[in-house]
């Protein structure tokens, strides 16, 4: 198992791509806390996660508090341990043109996509820097295609998605030599509720599928399946780096 034993927390586990990654991480042994406000989806992936034998925790916690991630974080510690694996990846985004989007949206998107890492990373760092567990720790930011491309999620999320990037590239400068390897991932096109409001129907996913080279969407398993070799200790020498994945879509 790539991951067994280690500590792995994951912002926005509940659904989507992070309980993709969450459940990919288990597969793999990782003890996996995740982090989320929707209490009913959280229970259930929480109760998926424990069923690879496995330790898990669900915790409500707000990314734009960061008091909410200092209890989450004290927890995790007291009951699972020092943090080994941290994937950022709680987002959000609303699909408007520059001049639909609404100062309250804006504010709302840069504080959950941007701002929201930033506290997350402050909140884990100290655990994940405990020098008394030698392996290398991994820090993961679930970015966006978006960043490259400039569409795909309205102008606020594009932004937010950027600013990750230069967020990642500074935490790999100071962190690396501590024993802390930062990269991000940057899908596009992943089945998920946000995909089914944007191509309600079959012949628009049809469409939108013949753009891709390998002929298929991606799926929150392919996400996991990246962000468990980035974690294991297999990756190490991969750092400050942002991989794309969208089956060959952007630069076709």
């Amino acid at each position: 198992m790539l991951l067994k034993d280690k500590v792995c927390v994951i912002t926005g586990g509940a659904n989507g791509i992070g309980k993709g990654i969450a459940l990919c991480m288990a597969k793999e042994g990782a003890n996996v806390a995740i982090l989320d406000l929707n209490d009913t989806e959280g229970e259930k992936t929480l109760s998926e996660i424990k069923a690879h034998g496995v330790n898990g925790l669900y915790i409500n916690s707000d990314v734009t508090n960061p008091d909410s991630l200092a209890r989450a974080q004290e927890q995790i510690s007291r009951e699972l341990g020092n943090t080994d694996v941290l994937v950022v990846n709680a987002g959000i985004s609303f699909k408007h043109s520059f001049k639909e989007v609404s100062d309250e949206e804006w504010k709302k998107v840069i504080d959950i996509n941007l701002s929201g890492s930033f506290y997350t990373i402050k909140a884990f760092i100290d655990s994940m820097l405990d020098k008394k567990e030698e392996d290398r720790k991994s820090i993961i930011f679930i970015s966006s295609g978006s960043a490259f491309t400039g569409g795909g999620g309205g102008v606020h999320y594009t932004a937010s998605k950027s600013g990750q990037h230069g967020l990642m590239r500074a935490l790999a400068k100071e962190y690396g030599k501590a024993g802390i390897n930062v990269n991000a991932i940057a899908p596009r096109v992943i089945a998920s509720h946000i995909l089914d409001q944007l191509y309600p129907d079959e012949k628009s996913k049809q469409e939108l599928i013949e753009q891709i080279p390998i002929r298929r969407i991606g799926y929150p398993e392919d996400i996991g399946n990246l962000a468990c070799f980035l974690a294991s200790e297999k990756s190490t020498y991969i750092h400050g780096q942002i991989i794309l994945m969208d089956g060959g879509r952007t630069y076709q």
